[in-house]
C-alpha cells in the first residue's frame, strides 16, 4: 500500500478530527478493541479497488484471490496493533460483531489456512508486511452493505506476538459501477476457478460472463475476445458452457473490468 499518512493522536476522537476534510468512512465509528494503537491510516477518493470474495492462491506468475471485485470510487484503510496478550478469537469477534450491524451482509469470511498463504495476503494483496504472520492465526472477512459498500476485515499475529488488525472501506463512486452487480471477478485464464464458481451456482441459477481483452501484435482485442471465449467454451465443457451467456467487451470495458478477464453477473430467470 502507498504512502500512508502517521497520526499521532492522544485519544481516538483526536483521530476523527484528522479526518474531517475525507468523505465518511463507518470503520471510523468502530469502537477499537481495548488498547489497540493506530500505527497508520490512509484514504484515497476515484481509487480502483479490489473486493477478496475467496482464498488467495497462485495465478500465473502471481498470487490473488480465487474471485474478486474491482471498484472504482472511495477508499480508506486503517491499521491497528494490539498486544500480544490479546486473544485472536476475542479481537476478531470485537470488529466481526460491529460490522454486521446497519444491516450489513457478509460476502465472504475464512480463517486459519482455509484463507490461503498469509505471505501472499501481507504482501501480494495488501501490500504490507506488518500483517504476515502463520497461516493459522490469520482472520478474513467481507461484508457488504444495503448500498454496495464493502468492508474488509484481515488480522493476524506476527511473530513478534502482536497482533495486526487491518480494516478497508470501499464505495463505488455513484454512476459507476452501478448498472450491474459483479458477483464474482476473475483471471480468463483461470478455467479450474471459473468452473469451480460455475458449478457452485445453484442448479437455477445462470450467469452472464463479460469478458475483457486487449490487442496482440497478432490479434486485435476482439479476435483476443473471441479467443478468449473460445477456450472457455473449450474448458468448461458442454454442461457449464451451456449456464453462462459469454459477451466478448473487448478493450471497451470499464476500468474496473480490468484486462483479461471475466466478470460474472447473475441472469434474470
Amino acid at each position: 500500500m502507498s504512502q500512508f499518512h502517521r497520526v499521532v493522536c492522544l485519544s481516538f476522537a483526536c483521530f476523527l478530527l484528522t479526518f474531517h476534510s475525507v468523505s465518511y468512512a463507518s470503520v471510523l465509528t468502530m469502537q477499537p478493541y481495548r488498547d489497540a494503537q493506530l500505527v497508520k491510516s490512509y484514504s484515497q477518493t476515484d481509487h480502483l479497488m479490489e473486493v477478496p470474495l475467496g482464498k488467495i492462491g497462485r495465478s500465473g506468475r502471481g498470487w490473488e484471490p480465487e474471485s474478486v471485485i474491482r471498484l472504482q470510487g472511495d477508499y480508506f484503510s486503517i491499521l491497528y496493533k494490539i498486544n500480544r496478550n490479546a486473544l485472536l478469537p476475542d479481537v476478531y469477534d470485537h470488529y466481526r460483531e460491529q460490522m454486521l450491524l446497519a444491516g450489513r451482509k457478509v460476502v465472504f469470511e475464512c480463517e486459519s489456512r482455509s484463507c490461503g498463504s498469509s505471505n501472499a495476503w501481507a504482501n501480494d494483496f495488501f501490500g504490507d508486511y506488518l500483517l504476515y504472520g502463520s497461516d493459522q492465526s490469520q482472520y478474513l472477512l467481507v461484508v457488504k452493505d444495503q448500498e454496495e459498500a464493502y468492508q474488509v476485515l484481515y488480522l493476524n499475529r506476527r511473530g513478534a506476538g502482536d497482533v495486526m488488525v487491518r480494516l478497508d472501506e470501499m464505495s463505488a463512486s455513484q454512476g459507476k459501477d452501478t448498472e450491474f452487480e459483479i458477483v464474482a471477478q476473475m483471471d480468463v485464464k483461470d478455467i479450474p476457478r471459473i468452473r469451480r464458481f460455475i458449478s457452485d451456482l445453484p442448479s437455477d441459477q445462470n450467469v452472464v460472463g463479460f469478458v475483457t481483452s486487449q490487442a496482440t501484435r497478432a490479434r486485435s482485442a476482439i479476435q483476443s475476445g473471441d479467443q478468449w471465449i473460445s477456450a472457455l467454451t473449450t474448458g468448461l465443457g458442454q454442461q457449464l458452457s451451456e449456464r453462462v451467456r459469454f459477451i466478448n467487451l473487448a478493450d471497451l470495458g470499464r476500468e474496473s473490468l480490468g484486462k483479461d478477464r471475466i466478470s460474472f453477473v447473475y441472469a434474470q430467470p
